[in-house]
């Protein structure tokens, strides 16, 4: 009959497994407790980094690790002109917020309200450099002018002082835009696109100021 060998108990081993389970929870303990040490915010136009920061709930800058993307994407979502944002946790305890914000198009003069890339009127703030919608427009119309007006880009818009609608007994789409440099421009829904080579356009006319026909033709009519 064999005899049972017991093996001693090695105290030393014993020791390392307890010293590596004590440093991996120390060290498990120090990741969940680093603070975010940087925010970045990306292409926000309409709302300060502050504002962003506070509204996403960062102002504290608070642990990295349990950081919530989705919630903070859900409470960024909750301002008006947010249309979409991508959270991004970088290394180096940073947070990288790329916002995507809705388009001002212009500022409604009946009723003090901003029309939106969504359609949609709000009660802004601090808007500057977009024009002003001067009379009434038919709700059928007005909702095909935004839709192609959209296209448009910023920094034309920012370029334009006032728009008037100007339907015609040939076209009820047409608009006439005042530009600050004191240009007029003839659109059309359908045409709106094309005033995105209004500076292209403009460098060709020798500082010379009048009316653009885009709506039809596209000539330049000389102011006397």
């Amino acid at each position: 009959m064999k005899k049972k060998v017991r093996k001693k108990f090695n105290f030393f081993k014993f020791l390392i497994f307890i010293l590596s389970i004590y440093l991996l929870y120390i060290f498990t303990l120090y990741l969940f407790n680093i603070k975010t040490k940087n925010i970045i915010i990306l292409n926000n136009e309409y709302y300060s980094d502050e504002l962003i920061i506070e509204t996403a709930g960062l102002s504290n800058y608070p642990k990295f690790l349990t950081l919530s993307k989705s919630k903070i994407k859900k409470k960024l979502l909750k301002l008006d002109l947010i249309e979409n944002v991508r959270v991004s946790k970088k290394y180096g305890s940073i947070v990288e917020i790329n916002i995507s914000e809705k388009k001002i198009l212009y500022f409604i003069r009946s009723n003090d309200l901003y029309k939106v890339s969504d359609d949609k009127n709000y009660l802004l703030d601090n808007i500057n450099n977009v024009p002003v919608l001067i009379n009434y427009v038919p709700e059928d119309i007005e909702k095909r002018f935004v839709n192609a007006f959209k296209t448009v880009d910023s920094n034309i818009i920012s370029l334009i002082s006032e728009i008037e609608y100007s339907k015609t007994s040939y076209d009820d789409e047409r608009f006439l835009l005042y530009m600050n440099d004191g240009n007029e421009v003839y659109i059309t829904v359908l045409k709106a696109k094309m005033l995105n080579k209004y500076i292209d356009i403009v460098k060709k006319l020798d500082n010379k100021k009048g009316i653009l026909y885009l709506d039809s033709g596209n000539y330049f009519e000389i102011k006397k």
